[in-house]
């Protein structure tokens, strides 16, 4: 290699990866084709004029990510930095990217209740993926997709419980779970792609809560009863085992022992009120990807 090409290579290089120059732009400018700075491009990184190194941070991340998954059998973590405005809505939309990756034309989305599912979905373009569905876990979503009818944009087929997420008895739950309008839906959720589900910490910020679904008085006994989160309005202890309670029986929700048997369930949360709530939803060995933030991945991976 002559000193002329090695001195291009330099100048390709630096305009490229310091510049952030387009190769088309590059090509004008020194005016060659862009297969010839492609070949340029990759002798540049054989001849280590362009070395990587991933920052320190990138590390960091990296590393909790691994230890998560080991500790937790997950396949894959997800990690935001927790210094910022609005932890909810950037972990959100962190899972927002990361399903519309994954999504395919004429797939079957999953989705529980509250804010960040929410927020998640507003986040999600379906334009590029026609005749995907959106298939409810619980009743009462139909507010959480508000966000849907804000945007011009495609939407979603969306398969809805016709119901309320609670009801007044026990026995009324029972009947509508045999209505075929609440069955075949539930049923429809076997065959979705991804699952994504919302932990709560049954505390004032808790979606449960925030509803008035409980009362204060209910939350001190569930809190006595050694209960530290829900999934889906199910209730869990710290171990992950769910904790039988009364307002549980008349809820209108795929039950999280089922969640087991879907694929792909994504879990979003994260802050350091839901600590407690995300290990223990992590015990129960339903959640196959997690999306959290640095601080609470710190927890989650200690001993």
């Amino acid at each position: 290699m002559n000193s002329y090409e090695q001195n291009l290579i330099f100048k390709i290089a630096w305009a490229y990866f310091m510049e952030n120059k387009t190769q088309q732009e590059i090509s004008e400018m020194y005016n060659i084709s862009r297969a010839k700075i492609m070949k340029f491009l990759s002798e540049a990184k054989e001849l280590k004029i362009i070395q990587f190194k991933i920052s320190s941070d990138a590390s960091n991340f990296i590393s909790l990510e691994q230890k998560l998954k080991t500790k937790y059998s997950l396949k894959d973590v997800f990690i935001t930095p927790s210094n910022t405005n609005n932890l909810n809505d950037t972990i959100a939309k962190s899972a927002a990217m990361f399903i519309q990756e994954n999504l395919c034309e004429k797939d079957f989305l999953n989705i529980g209740f509250g804010d960040t599912v929410s927020k998640i979905i507003s986040n999600i373009s379906f334009d590029d993926t026609p005749s995907t569905s959106l298939i409810s876990l619980t009743g009462g979503v139909n507010y959480y997709l508000s966000s849907l009818e804000t945007f011009n944009r495609k939407k979603p087929n969306l398969h809805i419980l016709p119901c309320p997420f609670s009801v007044s008895s026990e026995e009324l739950a029972k009947q509508l779970y045999k209505e075929a309008s609440i069955s075949e839906i539930l049923k429809m959720s076997q065959f979705a792609k991804m699952t994504v589900i919302g932990i709560g910490a049954i505390s004032k910020y808790d979606t449960i809560v925030k509803d008035q679904k409980l009362t204060p008085n209910e939350i001190i006994f569930l809190k006595n009863k050694g209960v530290v989160a829900d999934i889906l309005g199910y209730f869990i202890d710290s171990n992950g085992n769910e904790v039988e309670d009364s307002f549980s029986k008349k809820i209108i929700s795929t039950h999280f022992n089922d969640l087991k048997n879907l694929k792909n369930v994504i879990a979003v949360a994260g802050g350091e009120h839901k600590y407690e709530a995300i290990k223990a939803a992590l015990n129960t060995n339903i959640i196959d990807i997690l999306f959290t933030d640095e601080n609470t991945a710190i927890y989650l991976a200690k001993d």
